[in-house]
């Protein structure tokens, strides 16, 4: 029985140091992705800090687009088994320029908090994320938001900035739908690639048997002052 016990741990896999290294983001970085979605190329940036509280350790990703304006923001949980979603806030500009800050907040309720798994065996364990929440345009309806990923092993190693990164990768696939019309949800799969000591380096989505598809890669990671250095260069103070 021990060994059978031995060999059933030995069997997992610690892949902790390939997701965002957390300790180190207690000042805050950006990461610069380059996104490809069919003929048009732009950039987006996701901007991690961590945080110490007596509950713990949080990591908070916040989303800006090529405008630089802000679309979701995110705050997980480190725990011994992984990355869990504890809050997940969205935000999209407002038709009406009187609104407060040019920007709707819609709140999301959180069902499954899967983010990221520090331990891993092989590739029969799914690791559910999933989210509701009504839009502000609908606010009778109800959209429902679902990823789930599979551990697919090593993937290329990741070159960045002159040095090359070991990789592992995930297998993607994402459901939006809607409670309230009763179609069929938009579905998607793909891959995430994960480089130890960085984080996210790469994902690619294919919707509708690949009619429409999204890539993108890691390209800079960079100071919070940086960005709105770039933001100011583009719009002015």
């Amino acid at each position: 029985m021990c060994i059978l016990v031995a060999c059933g741990d030995e069997s997992k896999r610690d892949i902790t140091a390939y997701y965002f290294p957390v300790k180190n983001l207690k000042s805050g970085k950006v990461y610069e992705y380059i996104v490809s979605q069919n003929d048009s190329i732009m950039p987006e940036y996701w901007y991690y800090r961590a945080f110490v509280r007596d509950s713990g350790l949080f990591l908070v990703g916040t989303y800006y687009d090529h405008r630089f304006q802000i679309g979701q923001i995110i705050r997980e949980k480190i725990v011994k088994s992984g990355a869990l979603a504890k809050e997940s806030h969205l935000y999209e500009a407002a038709a009406d320029p009187e609104v407060e800050g040019g920007q709707i907040h819609t709140r999301t309720v959180i069902e499954a908090a899967n983010k990221f798994p520090f331990t891993v065996s092989d590739s029969s364990s799914v690791f559910a994320f999933r989210l509701q929440f009504n839009p502000p345009d609908d606010p009778g309806s109800t959209v429902i938001v679902e990823r789930k990923r599979r551990f697919l092993g090593d993937a290329p190693d990741f070159e960045y900035d002159g040095k090359k990164y070991p990789c592992i990768r995930f297998s993607l696939s994402e459901s939006i739908g809607n409670a309230k019309e009763n179609i069929e949800p938009v579905e998607s799969s793909g891959e995430e690639w994960y480089a130890k000591g960085l984080g996210l380096v790469y994902y690619r989505k294919e919707y509708g048997d690949g009619i429409f598809k999204v890539e993108a890669r890691l390209t800079d990671i960079f100071s919070m002052a940086e960005l709105e250095q770039r933001a100011t260069s583009v719009f002015g103070e």
